[in-house]
């Protein structure tokens, strides 16, 4: 028995693919046409975030056994409907090896702050349409502000050390990490109130679940400093989009970064007359990105690798 395994992503790594083909027949992806051309033969997929397994496309898989997604989260699986099937789904977990080596969404984090204190994306708007606007786009200094982090596991701890290098103070909110854990890295443990009244910028690292869904409202973007920012590489759902565009009209902060938008869709569907993209199109003060966190090429290829190989230890488990 020769199970087939279907990679599900456009771009994937030679290496990986290496090590799908010890365990199996691997059908590239090639095209969504193609995808959905051999989907019916898939005794196994690997899978990002091009994909979302939904019923309907799970119906087209009659063989599929088993799913290996390079993702901490799952929200674009069906899981009540792999659970139903018994088809096992592996993917990375939060603890795992090959995350505490990715600093890519920790780095795009600090990326982020940098463009708007410094106002870098408008700026560069401006010079292109031929202006020369050097104190209209000046922006702020980090030195001795104070940056709040919301989550202060993997990431969170990633960015604070970043941050203690640009000579900034740092507090977190995260109930489930200790004082002394944070008193090492240098950190105030606090609440989620005072991270938002007394921070410069406010960062969020929590993970998105039932916990956290809509955990910013309307009542912690009104009690921010007005020269404050807001940055999410976590979860678009985690904040009350709604709110946060009350809030940027309002001028209850200075701005925003944010990577990820609620209800994402791999097409870029969930973009169509999104408030947020419309209000970024006019305003100096929001700045919006393609959930490009953990999108770098090593990243990429680091986690591609490690999924595939729990894919071809689940195959090889098969034939015992």
């Amino acid at each position: 028995f020769m199970p087939n395994i279907l990679i599900a992503e456009k771009d994937f790594s030679p290496v990986a693919k290496k090590v799908l083909t010890k365990a199996g027949r691997v059908i590239d992806y090639g095209s969504k046409e193609n995808f959905l051309k051999n989907l019916p033969q898939a005794d196994a997929a690997v899978v990002g975030l091009e994909i979302k397994f939904n019923k309907s496309l799970l119906d087209k898989a009659p063989h599929l056994k088993l799913i290996g997604s390079r993702t901490t989260q799952l929200r674009y699986l069906d899981l009540a409907e792999c659970l139903r099937r018994n088809i096992k789904v592996v993917n990375i977990k939060a603890e795992s090896s090959v995350l505490k080596k990715t600093f890519s969404t920790a780095e795009e984090t600090m990326a982020l702050i940098f463009s708007v204190t410094r106002c870098l994306p408008w700026a560069f708007e401006s010079v292109k349409k031929g202006n020369w606007e050097r104190k209209k786009y000046g922006g702020t200094e980090l030195m001795d502000k104070t940056i709040g982090l919301v989550g202060f596991g993997r990431l969170g701890q990633m960015v604070a050390k970043y941050s203690q290098a640009f000579g900034m103070h740092i507090l977190a909110y995260d109930p489930y990490i200790s004082n002394t854990t944070m008193k090492s890295f240098g950190v105030k443990k606090t609440t989620l109130e005072k991270i938002f009244k007394g921070s410069d910028i406010i960062s969020l690292h929590c993970v998105y679940d039932d916990k956290t869904f809509g955990m910013i409202r309307e009542g912690h973007f009104k009690s921010m400093k007005r020269t404050a920012f807001l940055i999410n590489t976590a979860r678009g759902e985690i904040t009350d989009e709604s709110a946060l565009l009350k809030a940027l009209k309002n001028k209850w902060l200075a701005g925003a970064a944010i990577d990820t938008l609620a209800n994402e869709a791999p097409d870029g569907s969930h973009l169509i007359n999104n408030p947020l993209i419309v209000y970024a199109k006019t305003h100096e003060n929001l700045l919006i990105l393609p959930h490009l966190g953990g999108a770098t090429r090593e990243a990429t290829e680091r986690t591609q690798i490690y999924i595939s190989e729990l894919v071809a230890n689940e195959i090889k488990s098969w034939k015992k």
